[in-house]
């Protein structure tokens, strides 16, 4: 089951990407949810739950797709973000909503079905891949997705996700090992980061979920490569 928004305000336009995305989606999933919205106000009011997709006109009237994102981000952390727009102009500040993919008008329909094909397959990767933490006897079961830091202290592990913070006795270059394709990069020796999660890179730091995390010298230009790379398949 796969729930999908789109929040377009030109008519013929959602009409076009409701025809794209389900016949990109036939032979995925028979269970596809599609809902429709003209506005950022009306998505909005409608305080849905469990979406996996949201398709976002960016230049709306009042509430842009990039508002609507924002918003959205506040309080989930976890549903995918497709922009839709006539100009290249929000690329950075898709940074801080982590969008997936900007669709340029007029939207190309192999352009769409090579991508949201990829959102989909990426979606499955994250309901998939889950990590057992242990800790005074007691084992969590986390999504490695939702992992949005690691940091090390005096042989102790301290994890920090959407959903909480995690204790655990294990190696910081075990754990990096294992997280290597998940888009993790050790940024300090005491620090590693998701970097879907990075809002900002500064000087020596880069700021996830509004903490700052140091950065080593050596390291942040290494940094800037990789989270190049990471959005280049993400936003390009």
């Amino acid at each position: 089951m796969y729930r999908i928004v789109i929040c377009e305000d030109d008519i013929t336009q959602m009409v076009f990407l409701r025809e794209c995305i389900l016949k990109s989606l036939e032979g995925v999933s028979s269970q596809i949810e599609l809902l429709e919205f003209n506005s950022g106000e009306e998505l909005l009011e409608s305080a849905l739950e469990g979406v996996d997709i949201y398709f976002l006109d960016i230049q709306m009237l009042q509430l842009t797709g990039m508002d609507v994102a924002k918003i959205i981000r506040e309080t989930n952390d976890t549903s995918e973000i497709i922009f839709i727009t006539s100009i290249v102009d929000y690329i950075q500040e898709g940074y801080k909503v982590r969008a997936y993919r900007y669709l340029l008008k007029p939207i190309d329909f192999e352009d769409l079905n090579e991508n949201i094909l990829n959102c989909i397959s990426d979606i499955i990767k994250k309901r998939e891949n889950f990590m057992l933490i242990e800790n005074k006897g007691i084992i969590n079961k986390i999504l490695i997705n939702s992992i949005m830091y690691i940091e090390v202290r005096k042989k102790v592990l301290t994890i920090h996700t959407t959903d909480g913070i995690y204790n655990t006795n294990n190696s910081m270059d075990k754990i990096e090992l294992e997280l290597e394709k998940y888009n993790f990069f050790r940024c300090h020796k005491s620090y590693l980061i998701n970097m879907e999660y990075i809002q900002l890179i500064c000087k020596n730091t880069v700021v996830i979920n509004n903490e700052d995390i140091p950065v080593s010298k050596y390291r942040i230009s290494d940094l800037k490569t990789k989270l190049t790379h990471v959005l280049g398949d993400v936003l390009c």
